[in-house]
């Protein structure tokens, strides 16, 4: 398990190397800068202070953006020496820079710090944090079972229907369901508010069941087709012709060995939400770190673009190295195949 271990931990940092400089020469090849955009005359950020030319090379400097390109990689990676002569360590000890947009505040500070007198679970992260975590529970909540019952009577006409809504709320936009559901339960009948209080539990429901609709709807089309499958397998038909009850078959028989693809496929759909957190945010005004993922684009906030795609990043191959321990411990097969060297 150890040279495994070690070769995922390998596989985890080459990923975020290779991510990280993807972003970074994607960022600078937007035309512009912080300061000032190519296709308008309004200054982007630093809003209140005269754009003028000095003024730029100056906060050129400051942020190291005068720098080549190869230099300004390894100091936001791996760090260099301040002014003064010592040296500052950078993402790879936990240093995601100062925002440019937020003048000069560090990345860490807006995302992680919460407001005086609250706690964790007020900052920016603490907030998409449990909203990701609530959306989770009702898209596997829902998902599961009722992927289940649609596979268990496959060929039934609730099945079918249940077949034709899923297919339709996967193909319906965030956005557009996010939007729909202000409109008719905010404006129409009233039922939650325009300007919610996120310290209000019920004020959640809304965009966790928006953010969670389309993972829902994905699991359970794949619970529905693993239990179908899993159904036309001699051991079922085995396990009933010894009469075994219904329920032991699903539970014992069915469910246990349609799980391991459901896992797999479920860690990578619930990493999705951190993507969908950018317009859940956005439409109902959440006080998550989406939204300043959203503005750190459109202001052209490097150092905040840097870290928030980090953490996504971070998020991802994380839960791939879980699933695919999980599914080792879970399915002995597949630690014999490793074992045996195959692949």
């Amino acid at each position: 398990m150890l040279p495994f271990l070690l070769t995922r931990l390998l596989r985890v940092v080459t990923v975020l190397v290779g991510v990280a400089l993807i972003m970074f020469l994607l960022m600078h090849a937007i035309p512009g800068n912080p300061w000032s955009s190519d296709y308008s005359s309004s200054p982007r950020a630093m809003i209140g202070l005269s754009m003028d030319k000095s003024t730029q090379r100056e906060l050129d400097r400051r942020f190291g953006l005068d720098l080549p390109l190869w230099r300004q990689f390894t100091r936001y990676a791996i760090g260099d020496f301040a002014e003064d002569g010592s040296f500052f360590c950078g993402a790879v000890c936990g240093n995601l820079g100062p925002s440019i947009q937020q003048r000069g505040r560090s990345v860490s500070e807006i995302l992680f710090e919460p407001p005086e007198g609250k706690t964790f679970l007020q900052s920016r992260f603490g907030y998409s944090i449990r909203l990701i975590l609530f959306a989770s529970l009702i898209a596997v909540g829902l998902g599961i079972p009722l992927g289940l019952l649609s596979g268990m009577q496959p060929y039934s006409m609730s099945s079918r229907i249940t077949s034709v809504g899923l297919a339709a709320l996967i193909s319906i936009p965030n956005f557009v369901l996010g939007l729909l559901a202000i409109i008719v339960l905010a404006s129409w009948l009233s039922i939650i508010k325009v300007l919610p209080d996120w310290d209000s539990a019920g004020d959640w429901i809304v965009p966790a069941l928006v953010l969670a609709v389309l993972p829902m709807a994905t699991i359970a089309r794949v619970t529905r087709a693993s239990v179908i499958n899993v159904l036309n397998a001699d051991y079922v038909r085995t396990a009933r012709a010894k009469g075994l009850a219904e329920s032991r078959v699903v539970l014992d028989h069915v469910l246990r060995n349609a799980l391991l693809p459901i896992i797999t496929f479920t860690g990578p759909t619930l990493v999705e939400m951190f993507a969908a957190l950018l317009i859940i945010e956005s439409i109902y005004s959440f006080p998550g770190f989406g939204r300043e993922y959203w503005s750190a684009v459109l202001n052209l906030d490097y150092p905040m673009i840097m870290g928030l795609t980090l953490i996504y990043a971070t998020a991802v191959v994380v839960v791939n190295v879980v699933i695919e321990v999980v599914s080792e411990i879970l399915d002995p097969r597949i630690r014999m195949a490793r074992r045996q060297g195959l692949p």
